[in-house]
C-alpha cells in the first residue's frame, strides 16, 4: 500500500473512531490501538505533509446532536506524551530554555482513564457541566452531573465571579462490574470497559437511569475564570478545591525532576491495585507564572506532559519489504509483517525509515523480528533474530527505479530519492494535496478522492493546473459522486484563493521543513516573494529561526523548483507582508547576550519575534541592537567596537513595549 493510500485509509478509520469515542461513546478499540493508528498517521504525514482535514490537526470530535452545545471559556486541550526518563529530560530542557529558573517544581498525579468534564461555577453556584467535545465546544450535561453526590452545587471559599473546574468522570471498578451484571440480568448489552460505561451514562438523556449508576469524579485542572481568582500554583488550586469540598486524587506529589520520576514510577506500579483505571501519570509545572510564560502549542500546553505506560514488544514475521514515495521524492522502505497485537494495537506495517536503518537491521524477507511499541510512539523493529533463520529468507529487493514513475533513484545521504518532481504521480499527488490543504491554500471541496481523479484523468499535471480546472467543468460535473453544486463551490473556492497572503503561499509550496511558523518568519523578514526567492544562503541564515539545513532546503527547493513556481505566479497575485501596528521592531536585527533576572533568552526571542524583530545569534555590522545582561562576554565587546546600540535589562520593558 502506498503512503497516500494508507493516509486515506487511516484518516477514515481515525475519524470513525473519534466519532465513536467522543460523540457516540461506543469505542470499538482500546486507547492503545487508537494511539497506534494516530501515531502512524502522524509519521506518514511527516513524510508527505499534513493532508486537508487531518485528524492530527484537531482535538476529539464535534459534539453530537442530543445535548445543548456550549463553548468553553478556555479550550480543553490534549497533552504531549513522554515514555521514559530520557523523554522527560528533554521536556525539562525545553522548559529551561524558555524560562529563567534554577529548578522546576512539578505536580505529579495519575492520568485518569475516564471522560473529561468542565464544571462552571458563577457567583459560587454550579451553572453548567460541559463535556470536552472537540476541545472548543462540548455538550451541556449539567443535570446528569448533579447526580454525583461528591460535586457541591455551591462554593464557599474564595468564590470568584466565574470559574471553570476541569476533571474526569469515571466508574470505580466495583461499581462498573455491578452495572454490567445488572445489564446482563436485564438482557441488555454490557459496556466494554469503565470508560465506555461512564461515557454512555454521562450522555444518557434519561436522568433517572443516570441516578441509578454511581458516577465518580476527580478534579485536577483550572479552566477559564474571572480576574478575581488569583492562584499562584497548582498546589494553591488543589487547596482551593479541597476547601470547597471538591474531590481530588490522594496520589499527588510535588517536587523536582528526580522526585517527579520517582512519583511517576510509584503511580505506574500502582495501576493494578487501584479501584479505577489510569493510563499513565500527568506531570505539570507547579508555578502558574511559569505556566503562563511557557504557554501552549497548537494542541497542548508546553508546561505539562502525560507520562504513558512503558512499551510492549513481540516477535513477528517479515512478510515483505516495500518502498513508498513521499511528496519530496524520498522513497521510504517499510516492512509488512504478520499482524501482531502489541499493547492493544494491531500492527501490520512498520516503517524502516531509510537505507541506513535497513542496513543496520540487516533485515531479510522471511525474518523473525522484534517489534516494539510504546504508547503513542510509532511501531518500530528493534532487531531481527538471526538464530531462527532457515535459509529460505530472501534479501530485500532495493529498487533502482521509482515505484511510481520508474525514474532512476539516487542516494541522498541515508535516503533513496526520486528527482522526477511533478512528473512522478506520487510526488505530484503529495504536493497537490499539501498545496490545497486547509492550512495552505485552503481549497474547499478537494479531498483524496477528487484529487486522485484530477491527477489520474490528466486534468492536473502540475500544481498550477488547479487554477485551470474551469476548462474541465462539464467533465467534472459528469463524474460519479460529484454534483453540480459541489463543483461550483469548488470553482468559487479556487477563485477566492488567487490572492494569497505571502506566508500562506510559502507554506503551501511544501518546502521541506518549512511549516506555518517558519513560513510566517520568512514572510515577515522578506516582505515579498521575489525577495525570498532571490535570497542567498547568508540572507536566510540571518534569521534566528533558520538553521543551515532549512536554509539549504529553501535554496535547493527554489533551484530545483519541483512545483513549477513560474506557472503558479502566472495564476496568482501574492500579497506583500503587511506589518501589524504593534510590530514596532519590524525588520530590526537584535542579538541577545548574557543572563537576565526576569527573562530567559528564549523568552526574549519570542517577544522580539512577536514585535516583528529578527533575533540573531551573531554580531555583525548588520546588527541594529544588542540586548545584554550579566556576563555579556565577547558579543558585548564586539558590539562596542562596531558602534551598535546597547540595551541593558533596565531598559528592556520600554524597548520591547511590554
Amino acid at each position: 500500500m502506498s503512503v497516500n493510500d494508507e493516509i486515506k485509509q487511516l484518516k477514515i478509520e481515525i475519524e470513525r473512531h473519534n466519532l465513536l469515542y467522543h460523540s457516540e461513546n461506543s469505542p470499538e478499540i482500546s486507547d492503545e490501538e487508537y494511539d497506534a493508528l494516530y501515531q502512524r498517521l502522524k509519521s506518514l504525514e511527516a513524510q508527505v505533509g499534513i493532508s486537508q482535514g487531518s485528524p492530527t490537526e484537531t482535538v476529539g470530535a464535534k459534539p453530537s446532536r442530543g445535548f445543548e452545545k456550549h463553548t468553553h471559556l478556555k479550550p480543553m486541550l490534549s497533552l504531549a506524551n513522554v515514555f521514559n526518563s530520557e523523554d522527560f529530560e528533554k521536556f525539562e530542557e525545553r522548559i529551561m530554555k524558555r524560562v529563567a529558573a534554577d529548578e522546576i517544581e512539578y505536580a505529579i498525579e495519575p492520568k485518569f482513564d475516564g471522560i473529561g468534564i468542565s464544571l462552571t461555577y458563577e457567583d459560587g453556584h454550579l451553572t453548567k457541566a460541559v463535556t470536552r467535545g472537540d476541545g472548543e465546544v462540548g455538550e451541556v450535561v449539567t443535570e446528569n452531573i448533579k447526580t454525583i453526590k461528591k460535586i457541591p452545587h455551591s462554593l464557599k471559599h474564595n468564590v470568584p465571579k466565574v470559574v471553570e473546574l476541569r476533571g474526569e468522570i469515571f466508574f470505580n471498578l466495583i461499581d462498573f462490574n455491578e452495572i454490567n451484571k445488572k445489564i446482563e440480568m436485564e438482557g441488555g448489552k454490557q459496556f466494554v470497559n469503565p470508560r465506555n460505561a461512564a461515557a454512555g451514562t454521562l450522555r444518557n438523556l434519561d436522568v433517572e437511569i443516570v441516578k441509578q449508576r454511581p458516577l465518580d469524579i476527580f478534579l485536577y485542572a483550572l479552566g477559564g475564570h474571572s480576574d478575581d481568582l488569583t492562584l499562584n500554583s497548582h498546589k494553591d488550586f488543589l487547596e482551593f478545591l479541597v476547601k470547597n469540598d471538591l474531590p481530588i486524587s490522594d496520589q499527588i506529589t510535588f517536587g523536582n525532576k528526580n522526585i517527579a520520576e520517582e512519583a511517576v514510577k510509584k503511580i505506574l506500579n500502582s495501576r493494578d491495585s487501584l479501584n479505577y483505571e489510569i493510563d499513565g501519570a500527568v506531570v505539570k509545572v507547579n508555578d502558574v507564572d511559569l505556566q503562563n510564560k511557557l504557554g501552549f502549542v497548537s494542541k497542548a500546553p508546553r508546561w505539562a506532559v502525560a507520562w504513558k505506560f512503558p512499551a510492549a514488544e513481540k516477535f513477528s514475521k517479515i512478510n515483505d519489504v516495500l518502498f513508498s514515495v513521499g511528496r519530496t521524492g524520498i522513497v521510504t522502505p517499510y516492512a509488512t509483517i504478520e499482524p501482531v497485537l502489541i499493547a492493544g494495537a494491531n500492527i501490520s506495517n512498520v516503517s524502516l525509515h531509510n537505507m541506513d536503518e535497513l542496513k543496520r537491521l540487516d533485515i531479510k524477507v522471511g525474518d523473525t523480528a522484534l517489534v516494539k511499541r510504546a504508547g503513542d510512539v510509532i511501531p518500530q523493529i528493534v532487531k531481527v533474530n538471526p538464530d531462527v533463520r532457515t535459509g529460505s529468507e530472501q534479501e530485500v529487493d532495493v529498487p533502482q527505479n521509482c515505484p511510481s514513475c520508474s525514474n532512476s533513484l539516487r542516494l541522498d545521504g541515508p535516503f533513496l530519492k526520486c528527482d522526477a518532481g511533478m512528473n512522478c504521480k506520487k510526488q505530484l499527488f503529495g504536493y497537490f494535496e499539501h498545496f490545497v490543504s486547509r492550512k495552505a491554500m485552503n481549497i474547499d471541496g478537494l479531498g483524496y478522492k477528487i484529487n486522485t481523479h484530477l491527477i489520474n484523468l490528466g486534468f492536473v499535471k502540475k500544481v498550477s493546473d488547479l487554477f485551470k480546472l474551469k476548462q474541465y467543468e462539464s467533465e467534472l460535473k459528469e463524474l460519479e459522486g460529484f454534483g453540480e453544486k459541489s463543483i461550483d463551490n469548488l470553482f468559487q473556492s479556487i477563485e477566492s484563493a488567487r490572492e494569497p497572503k505571502l506566508e500562506t503561499f510559502i507554506n503551501a509550496l511544501g518546502i521541506p521543513e518549512v511549516g506555518e511558523t517558519t513560513a510566517s518568519a520568512l514572510a515577515r523578514h522578506f516582505k515579498e516573494f521575489k525577495n525570498l526567492r532571490n535570497a542567498t544562503l547568508d540572507d536566510l541564515i540571518e534569521l534566528d529561526s533558520i538553521g543551515d539545513v532549512v536554509a539549504h532546503n529553501i535554496k535547493d527547493f527554489f533551484q530545483n523548483d519541483p512545483v513549477g513556481i513560474d506557472a503558479l505566479l502566472e495564476q496568482l497575485e501574492i500579497q506583500k507582508f503587511i506589518v501589524a501596528e504593534d510590530s514596532h521592531l519590524d525588520g530590526i536585527k537584535i542579538v541577545i547576550t548574557g543572563s537576565f533576572a526576569n527573562f530567559s533568552r528564549d523568552e526574549l526571542k519570542d517577544i522580539i519575534k512577536s514585535k516583528g524583530g529578527i533575533p540573531s545569534s551573531s554580531i555583525s555590522a548588520k546588527t541594529d541592537f544588542l540586548l545584554y545582561g550579566e556576563k555579556a562576554g565577547s558579543k558585548y565587546k564586539k558590539a562596542l567596537d562596531l558602534g551598535i546600540e546597547l540595551i541593558d535589562e533596565t531598559k528592556l520593558t520600554e524597548f520591547l513595549k511590554i
